[in-house]
């Protein structure tokens, strides 16, 4: 019994086991691509059971006459293709579930019920391009494999945000899809879309099942580019007729450059060919060599909504010759398209015209006879070699030549010295050249004789030399090609004398004196203005009142002799009645006072005591602030003063000589 029982239980554990690994797929979906009624249909649905051991068998049911339309395994994992033939006529309503088998055991999915023709799901749109310009963003789209007009969302947010939504509507008939949308400006967006079939059958109305498609990739937006790529270029290593260029460009910025950026270059290297060679590259670096002509090259950046302008610098021929040998090497041969002859009209010597001719067949001797007489030309022959581009030969050359059209302009002397003189002038231009220039011919005329003197085609001066001073002399000029001498150009002047002017060292020495001198009166006026020497104290005068003689204290002072002073030195030959006004002044000038009584004629005459001439003054600043006093006088007899009676008195650091003659009355 306790057997029995234990079997029993063990099988039913069993059950419940293989009932446990035995796990129903999700609810299938059933579709197909195309709103086409020969179209089939495609069902699928998710797996949920781990064992590898198992198989899925699609159920079709036919609700109203309670039958299977189709039973049928499946021979993908989680896929079914369901043809047309097999499944009749799809628009009526059908009950649809996937049944899993994993070993004895069987699970059943959830039932749906779906009219098949109302399931219709798109593929995923592709997005073919974008454009975008400031606020408007221009999508073109893929149609659907019906290539009808579909219902279609498109999601879109700035990064890190919030998605926005709309949907929008496409027409039948049209090849691609189109829509237009509005961003801010100078902002990167992120966008996704999906569509739907817009079904026209009544049936498919009130249908809860209309299948929208995946969702597009999340694509990003960048900023359209609205500036030119800077570019520059480094030429190097120029030999053997080829130029090595190494081109280098700017990125775009961060809000351009969004999901990378591509530049198309365009090189206009080999004249000979007029399709330029194109250049895709996501460096920004590129580096080729081109030949000793004129090159062109340009370049755009390209991003997921536009391109940039378009910018293009040219690479300059290398400087054009004067002269060469024109002739053509004649081991060149115009075949295989290796070797191209260009050459073009150089009227002023440098400056390549528009009008550039090239060919691959014709040979120089053959263009000479077709290109413009008198005129300058232009050559280059470019040869191909080891997948180079390089120049073989470059020239300038004439049909035929002539005799300059005008003589050199500008004809200017200068530095005229009294044997010498500087005559310069400006080349005569390639235009009226007419021919290669060999030299300039100068004639120097004066004194009844003529110079004759030639000067290479690249000097524009001349020193005239072995002068006579004073002299008049007449300089003409003419440009010389190999069919003869062109006018002249005429200029006079004269010659300095010897007597007059002055040499250039002289002129040099008498320059550096002026110089200086303005330059030492200006830093003496400038310091004085701006103060920069100390200033010379003046005496500071003591405001105190000052007194007469008669009312200072008349003590005794001690007296400091310093040196004599020489007041009044004179002989008095003639007789004077009274004291001239002048003398007056002079003692007034000195602080002295002279009161005169009005006596008789003294008999013998004599000197004025000078201790009643009444001082009153105020004192001399050298002098401290002493009081000038008049001290008792002293005598002393000039040993040298014979024939008159002379008198000497000293008061007070002033010497004071006294000659007494007989009509004097009063001598000072």
């Amino acid at each position: 019994m306790r057997m029995r029982v234990a079997v029993l239980v063990l099988a039913v554990s069993f059950s419940l086991t293989e009932a446990e690994r035995c796990v129903s797929t999700s609810s299938p979906h059933c579709y197909k691509n195309s709103i086409r009624p020969e179209e089939d249909f495609i069902c699928e649905w998710d797996e949920r059971n781990p064992e590898k051991s198992q198989t899925h068998t699609l159920h079709i049911w036919d609700t109203e006459k309670k039958r299977f339309l189709m039973r049928k395994n499946s021979s993908k994992k989680g896929q079914v293709n369901v043809h047309l033939e097999e499944l009749g006529i799809p628009s009526k309503k059908t009950d649809i579930w996937v049944q899993t088998q994993v070993g004895n055991l069987t699970c059943n999915s959830s039932k749906i019920s779906v009219i098949l023709e109302c399931m219709v799901k798109y593929s995923v749109p592709q997005i073919i391009s974008m454009k975008r310009s400031a606020r408007i963003l221009n999508l073109t789209l893929d149609k659907p494999e019906d290539n009808k007009g579909a219902i279609y969302e498109i999601r879109w947010r700035q990064r890190d945000s919030e998605w926005q939504n709309t949907t929008f509507e496409t027409k039948d008939g049209t090849i691609k899809d189109f829509h237009r949308l509005h961003l801010h400006y100078q902002t990167i967006y992120q966008i996704q879309l999906r569509r739907q079939a817009k079904l026209k059958s009544r049936l498919c109305k009130d249908s809860l099942h209309a299948l929208w498609s995946d969702w597009s990739q999340m694509v990003d937006v960048p900023s359209d580019i609205r500036r030119r790529p800077v570019i520059r270029w480094v030429e190097s290593n120029p030999k053997n007729g080829t130029r090595d260029i190494n081109l280098s460009w700017d990125a775009p910025s961060a809000e351009e450059s969004v999901g990378g950026v591509r530049y198309n270059l365009r090189l206009s290297v080999w004249p000979c060919d007029k399709s330029k060679r194109k250049k895709s590259t996501t460096n920004q670096t590129y580096n080729t060599s081109i030949t000793y002509s004129e090159a062109r090259i340009s370049i755009i950046a390209i991003n997921k909504v536009g391109c940039s302008p378009r910018r293009q610098i040219i690479i300059p021929a290398v400087k054009h010759l004067n002269y060469c040998d024109s002739d053509m090497p004649s081991d060149i041969t115009m075949a295989n398209n290796k070797a191209c002859l260009e050459w073009y009209k150089l009227e002023d010597g440098e400056t390549r015209p528009r009008t550039v001719h090239s060919s691959n067949k014709i040979l120089l001797k053959n263009i000479k006879n077709e290109v413009e007489h008198f005129v300058r030309h232009y050559y280059f022959l470019h040869t191909i070699r080891k997948k180079r581009y390089q120049t073989t030969v470059m020239c300038p050359f004439y049909s035929e030549q002539k005799a300059p059209k005008n003589g050199p302009a500008n004809v200017n002397i200068s530095d005229v010295t009294h044997e010498s003189a500087v005559v310069s002038w400006l080349s005569i231009p390639v235009a009226e050249q007419r021919g290669f220039l060999q030299h300039y011919v100068i004639w120097i005329s004066g004194q009844g004789n003529t110079k004759f003197h030639t000067v290479p085609a690249n000097k524009t001066s001349f020193l005239i030399k072995d002068l006579h001073p004073g002299a008049s002399y007449t300089v003409s000029i003419s440009g010389r090609t190999e069919a003869g001498n062109g006018p002249n150009s005429t200029v006079n002047f004269e010659t300095y004398s010897k007597e007059m002017g002055l040499s250039w060292q002289d002129q040099t020495i008498l320059i550096v004196c002026v110089v200086a001198l303005l330059c030492t009166i200006i830093c003496s006026v400038a310091a004085r203005r701006l103060k920069l020497l100390p200033e010379v104290p003046s005496p500071v005068i003591d405001a105190a009142e000052f007194r007469c003689p008669e009312e200072q204290d008349q003590s005794p002072t001690i007296e400091e002799v310093h040196e004599f002073v020489l007041l009044l030195r004179q002989d008095l030959n003639k007789c004077r009645e009274n004291m001239t006004p002048e003398q007056s002044t002079l003692l007034q000038d000195f602080g002295l006072v002279i009161f005169e009584e009005e006596d008789e004629e003294d008999g013998e005459g004599g000197v004025t005591d000078l201790s009643s001439v009444k001082s009153c003054f105020y004192p001399n600043p050298s002098y401290r602030g002493q009081t000038l006093q008049l001290p008792e006088p002293f005598h002393m007899t000039d040993s040298t003063s014979r024939d008159n009676d002379t008198e000497s008195t000293y008061r007070n650091g002033l010497f004071f000589e006294t000659r007494v003659l007989e009509c004097d009355k009063t001598s000072l």
